[in-house]
């Protein structure tokens, strides 16, 4: 590989987390180059990510505002994407990775000349098509989200099909900027505050940002409390927060609101000794900078996917069955910002400040309905988070753990050893949750193990019919009246399959993932497609035998010992032993 083309179009926290990718792929193709095609919106982020050998910028803004705009016609539209095709296009990339879910990156990245297309895009009749398994896994993270367990930077490395390389996120500030810190900060402190505490108020929607009387209340008994300075910061728009916020303080912060650039930024929060905010780009920033962060998580934000990168972050979150919410949902409610009280996050901020966080005992009698996380990286070194409370396992948490097993398994794990894989996760389930109602899961969970036993069958089934019509087409002279006939049997093994998903949610990544898998088979040769499609089973096959496994295993782990006088047939179980 001598050069790839990322396409990333989101936004400033997105692109950054993009960085670990990007590392990876120079490590595994010395002298690679990487361009990348991104929002112009942010342009200067792209800037100080010193992995970037080539940016690319489209001007998203104003291309929704020629679609909106009447006064231009469809051909000004068409010469205006065509210019930028010709732009990605000065040269042929022997991979192009879409890393963006929008139907406009998809045209984007059908158009572009390259040897391997990885990601969202489009057909050759202009169909959906999503290249790469752990890109549509990415996709299907959208409706799963609660039994997802990896964070989208390792999401991205897998799709790229590189290890590790670093435990941070990399963004470059420039020398001028961190002079620019150390001439702001200068003699701004008194001596007698040991401590600078950065905010920031805002986030890309509102529904995820938490209340600015409540930040106000926090800020207030850190400055009291802790010794500390308040740092506001916040780009030009969130003026009125910062306004509101100061309001409501006994004591005025430091507001930079509306006076930093992104590197300034960046330096001014290397300076910070904790910077508390939602889940906002700034966020991830300064995680750049190696700043220690306390996300406040609300809403449909999920820290599994996009909490701080990095280790010893923390998070804090409504433990509520609702949350995190999905991405589609209008609440007349978020009861999930005044669960998270001041209060509590003031309790894990000072104990952060004072450096005995590990001495804390977070209890769920104490921090009812909340939970607290701490960033760390798990043996294959990509990133989790620890819960600190040990809250009652739930169902939903059982099977997100289970699903790191089975995503990470490879049809050439030869050497998996179930025993073992089960033994190391239920070390961590015991760690880290309550176990003391764990029989009341076991009803339910046996209900699942029965069904995806017979999700496994029927996978077999529809492996077995495909490889028979491949078998068939491979002939010399293919039966074709009988490969129509033998792929009726194949619609009703995939409703089947269908109806599984759409009745039991916890069953229903592994169909999603297989549906999508089908969706991306291209082409009219059948010989290829029943191959491929017989592939696409046999993973289902390999996935839910290895998910079932786990459950049975779980559920034996815990089943009450039955007393032999208690059995029906005493005899009977004399005559087994």
């Amino acid at each position: 590989m001598k050069d790839i083309l990322i396409i990333n179009l989101t936004r400033m926290g997105d692109l950054l987390q993009t960085t670990p990718l990007m590392a990876g792929l120079k490590n595994k193709y010395p002298g690679l180059k990487i361009t990348l095609l991104a929002n112009a919106a942010f342009a200067e982020i792209c800037r100080g990510i010193p992995l970037i050998d080539d940016l690319i910028l489209f001007d998203m803004k104003e291309y929704r505002s020629r679609l909106l705009n009447r006064e231009y016609r469809i051909i000004d539209n068409y010469r205006f994407l065509e210019k930028m095709i010709d732009h990605i296009n000065e040269k042929e990339y022997d991979l192009a990775m879409n890393v963006t879910h929008s139907p406009a990156s998809a045209v984007l990245t059908s158009l572009v000349r390259a040897g391997e297309v990885r990601g969202f895009t489009m057909d050759s009749e202009g169909h959906r098509i999503i290249k790469h398994p752990w890109m549509r896994y990415f996709f299907h993270v959208v409706h799963n989200r609660q039994y997802n367990p990896f964070h989208i930077v390792d999401m991205y490395m897998k799709f790229g099909e590189v290890a590790p390389q670093t435990r941070t996120l990399i963004y470059k500030i420039p020398a001028e900027d961190e002079e620019k810190a150390l001439t702001l900060l200068k003699n701004k402190v008194s001596d007698t505050l040991l401590k600078r505490v950065g905010i920031h108020l805002g986030a890309s929607k509102n529904d995820k940002a938490w209340p600015v009387r409540s930040y106000a209340s926090l800020a207030d008994r850190i400055m009291s409390d802790c010794n500390a300075e308040i740092i506001l910061f916040g780009s030009t728009a969130e003026c009125a927060l910062a306004e509101e916020f100061t309001q409501y303080l006994n004591k005025p912060p430091r507001n930079l609101v509306g006076k930093t650039g992104l590197s300034e930024l960046a330096a001014l929060l290397k300076h910070c000794d904790l910077f508390i905010t939602n889940d906002t780009g700034p966020l991830h920033i300064a995680t750049t900078a190696g700043t220690q962060v306390l996300d406040i998580s609300t809403a449909n934000v999920h820290c599994f996917e996009t909490g701080p990168y990095g280790e010893d972050h923390y998070v804090i979150q409504a433990d509520l069955p609702c949350a995190p919410c999905g991405f589609d949902v209008e609440c007349n409610d978020r009861v999930c910002k005044s669960t998270v009280t001041p209060e509590s996050v003031f309790q894990v901020a000072k104990a952060l400040l004072e450096g005995n966080v590990n001495e804390q005992k977070f209890t769920a009698a104490e921090w009812k309905d909340l939970q607290v996380y701490r960033s760390y990286f798990n043996d294959d070194g990509h990133l989790d988070f620890r819960p600190l409370i040990q809250q009652v396992l739930k169902k939903e948490t059982l099977f997100r753990i289970l699903y790191r097993q089975v995503w990470n398994m490879t049809s050439e794990d030869s050497d998996y050893n179930s025993a073992y894989a089960f033994e190391r996760i239920f070390s961590e389930i015991s760690l880290n949750h309550n176990l003391d109602e764990v029989y009341t899961l076991l009803p339910a969970l046996k209900i699942d193990a029965g069904i995806l036993e017979h999700l496994v069958t029927l996978a077999g089934q529809g492996h077995e019919v495909v490889y028979g019509i491949h078998a068939e087409a491979s002939q010399v002279s293919p039966d074709y009246s009988l490969i129509t006939e033998t792929w009726k049997s194949i619609k009703k093994i995939d409703r089947d399959i269908e109806l599984i998903g759409h009745t039991n949610p916890s069953l229903k990544p592994l169909v999603l993932i297989f549906q999508f898998a089908r969706e991306a088979l291209e082409g009219n040769d059948l010989l290829s497609l029943s191959e491929k499609s017989a592939g696409n089973y046999r993973e289902l096959v390999m996935r839910a035998s290895a998910l079932l496994e786990l459950v049975n295993k779980f559920i034996a782990k815990n089943e009450p010992e039955k007393d032999l006088h208690e059995t029906e047939n005493p005899a009977h179980a004399v005559q087994h032993i």
